[in-house]
């Protein structure tokens, strides 16, 4: 038998909404200093603008969270359109991701730098905290191979704890505007007009937009939400939009009332020795009147904690933002696993990035959402160049949702709704395209992000077993793949009619020319399938995989007769613990018992959405299994029933499959992982042990430390068979 394990429905408001905030209330962090440092003394009006888009998209994933409450996120949306679309998003997603982990974890170590000093220390050449950053991605990154961690609770009291002491902040500054609180340092509100043309406003409005980053995570938790999804979405959503908009405008209102001393360096300061002043007004940054740079860029709401509230509350305050910060690290490490297993799963990305540890978790996918995000923190330690790689990913991903959405007449959507978001998607297309033109970094990592992920769906194609491709049409997809990546990368980095012709146009034509070997791939990806036949992602009804073309599921025999009548009922769960399987053999024959093997996949992941289910067919591993076992019982005469599950839940799953099955005795095997394991994952025999009916036995097998001999002890009531 063959049964695959349903997502559980038990995420609340209540828990959804810190998760929320985890992952857009973050952007706060970042966002008040460099609007400052890119907008001045009129960054409040540009915040103040912002908060309006906040609002708009925030209400628009109201809505896509009633429209798919299996998992609403850009590639869901968009698979419904077109699936080389859905990829486009899928891949945008990713980048946002990458680029979530390596700015979170960089600006987690400028709040650290005001409780211990690495402020202008540097290691190899690059800044100290951009070093530290790096190996701390990695560090997160290796302890998600044990898979999801019990953190859930600590992040989601690190949020809460942000927002009181970020209320905090609020009622100070409250206090001093009321007269009822004395704060020395700050000055009247002053605020100018913006500077420079239409289009220079513009610019400096698009270079805060990734305070959108973080909304498109409440899309992938509706398929653990509670139902009704949509009102659960709603009471999620609405308190973090509203405490956003309300708590970015007053402290905004609050850095507006700090002096220039404390918002720019001052004249003869010495600046830190990484430090670029050309490289950062080419990049956007306003200086000021004396001609020197915005101080606090990373590190904004630690200088209006310290000054209206005191020293020793920002310093904790600091801490707890590092922390919540690194929360999004791991976070956004999670979630970009999540994405590339699912276009693994859907046959968008090589086979083996859906191949899963023992822990549950896809092992090649974690090992690149782990290293691109620290190589890209080296790369760019600076906030203010990490901005704009970030804002192109999240401003792609949630234009294609809208987009996807809205052009979609399918879509049960009011005409209010439909054309609220038509707008916002016109918006996003501006802003995306605003972005492009100014940030040559920000276009070419998204372009690099658009090449090398199409590549690679163009060599999922090619080396798919089920297509039996000839080798010289696999060869042939593989190297065209390989050149117009190699190709698309070369413009890129080089810039070559760049720099035989400077200004503008040479870098529209290089862009034009990386965009038409991109373009090519993606034309090259979506003809090899529609030629080769293969259909990917998931049916629209039944949400079952596409087969392809000549292709055949085997119906394997899954009940086996032995040589006598079985009167009780063995469960065995194990993925190949010989020593228990002997011994179960054993008792099945004292007993006159039916052996029940049961073998659970476990998938570690948070799929983003509904997602191609993993079969017994392409198990290896459990096949080998019930392959030997099958011949141990055929010689030992015991009749055996071979079961078979996928779960990210293991202990409920085998408890379900105990009780489907009227099994009379559960057994298991002593785990051999230590206290560590089960302080991060918990106690897999314990949870069991609690939830087991009554009427099932348990028993508990171990090894007495003499190799081959096994010691059993009976943990639930009187593990007794026939009574």
């Amino acid at each position: 038998m063959l049964s695959v394990g349903e997502r559980p429905r038990v995420l609340k408001w209540f828990h959804a909404g810190p998760m929320l905030f985890g992952d857009w209330g973050t952007s706060r962090l970042y966002v008040l200093g460099l609007a400052f440092a890119f907008n001045g003394r009129a960054s409040f009006w540009f915040l103040l603008l912002m908060s309006i888009l906040l609002l708009a998209v925030g209400w628009s994933y109201e809505v896509v969270c009633k429209l798919f409450p299996d998992g609403g996120g850009v590639y869901s949306a968009a698979r419904q359109r077109s699936q080389l679309l859905a990829v486009i998003g899928g891949l945008l997603l990713c980048a946002d991701y990458v680029v979530t982990a390596s700015l979170s974890c960089l600006d987690a170590f400028h709040y650290l730098e005001n409780l211990i000093s690495i402020q202008g220390l540097e290691l190899l050449g690059m800044p100290l905290e951009a070093v530290m950053a790096a190996f701390t991605i990695i560090a997160i990154g290796m302890l998600n191979a044990l898979g999801p961690t019990k953190t859930g609770s600590l992040a989601m009291l690190v949020a809460v704890a942000t927002v009181v002491l970020t209320t905090w902040i609020g009622l100070s500054i409250f206090g001093q505007w009321a007269g009822v609180v004395t704060v020395s340092g700050v000055e009247s509100f002053r605020v100018i007009r913006p500077q420079g043309s239409i289009w220079q406003s513009w610019v400096g409005f698009t270079e805060i937009v990734l305070a959108l980053s973080g909304v498109e995570a409440i899309a992938n938790m509706t398929g653990i939400m509670v139902q009704p999804v949509s009102r659960t979405s709603k009471l999620a959503i609405r308190p973090v939009l509203i405490e956003i908009v309300i708590m970015n405008l007053v402290l905004a209102a609050a850095m507006h009332t700090l002096p220039d001393s404390m918002l720019y360096y001052s004249k003869g300061e010495s600046l830190p020795e990484s430090y670029n002043i050309q490289k950062e007004v080419e990049r956007g940054v306003t200086l000021s009147p004396d001609g020197m740079p915005p101080r606090h860029t990373d590190d904004m709401l630690h200088l209006i904690a310290e000054t209206y509230v005191g020293k020793t509350f920002a310093t904790i305050s600091s801490l707890v933002f590092a922390l919540l910060l690194i929360s999004a690290v791991n976070t956004a490490i999670g979630a970009l696993v999540s994405a590339m297993f699912m276009l693994a799963r859907d046959k968008e990305l090589p086979t083996s990035f859906g191949y899963l540890n023992k822990f549950g978790m896809p092992l090649i996918p974690l090992v690149v959402g782990t290293l691109l995000p620290a190589l890209v923190v080296l790369l760019f330690p600076n906030v203010t160049a990490l901005s704009g790689l970030y804002a192109i990913g999240v401003v792609g991903a949630i234009g294609i949702n809208l987009a996807s959405i809205s052009t979609n007449k399918n879509m049960p959507l009011s005409k209010f709704e439909r054309y609220v978001m038509l707008v916002l998607t016109v918006v996003m297309i501006a802003i995306e395209s605003t972005i492009c033109q100014i940030k040559p970094e920000a276009r070419g990592f998204a372009l690099i992000t658009l090449a090398v992920g199409l590549a690679a769906r163009v060599a999922a194609l090619a080396l798919n077993p089920t297509l039996k491709l000839p080798k010289n049409r696999r060869t042939g997809y593989i190297a065209g793949a390989i050149v117009l990546a190699a190709l698309a990368g070369c413009v890129i980095g080089f810039n070559p009619i760049g720099s035989v012709l400077p200004g503008w146009q040479g870098a529209l034509i290089d862009f034009t020319i990386a965009c038409t070997f991109t373009g090519g791939l993606a034309y090259l990806s979506d003809w090899a399938q529609r030629r080769e036949g293969l259909h990917t992602g998931l049916v629209e009804d039944g949400h079952e995989e596409h087969v392809v073309e000549g292709s055949k599921r085997v119906r394997r025999k899954m009940l086996f007769a032995g040589k006598y009548r079985a009167k009780n009922r063995i469960m065995v769960a194990t993925q190949g613990n010989p020593e228990l399987l002997n011994y179960a053999i054993r008792e099945c024959q004292a007993w006159q018992a039916e052996l029940q093997l049961l073998f659970i996949r476990h998938v570690a992941v948070q799929a983003l959405g509904p997602i191609v289910s993993i079969t017994l067919d392409e198990d290896k591993e459990a096949l080998a299994l019930f392959e030997s076992t099958k011949h141990q019982c055929e010689l030992a005469g015991v009749p055996l029933r071979l079961l078979y599950g996928v779960s990210r839940d293991v202990p409920d799953s085998i408890l379900d499959f105990t009780v489907t099955h009227s099994a009379d005795l559960l057994m298991l095997g002593v785990t051999r992982r230590g206290a560590m394991w089960t302080a991060l994952k918990g106690d897999i025999l314990m949870s069991i042990a609690r939830n087991l009916p009554e009427s099932v036995g348990l028993l508990i097998v171990g090894r007495t430390g003499r190799l081959g001999e096994n010691l059993a002890m009976e943990t639930k009531s009187e593990a007794q068979i026939g009574h």
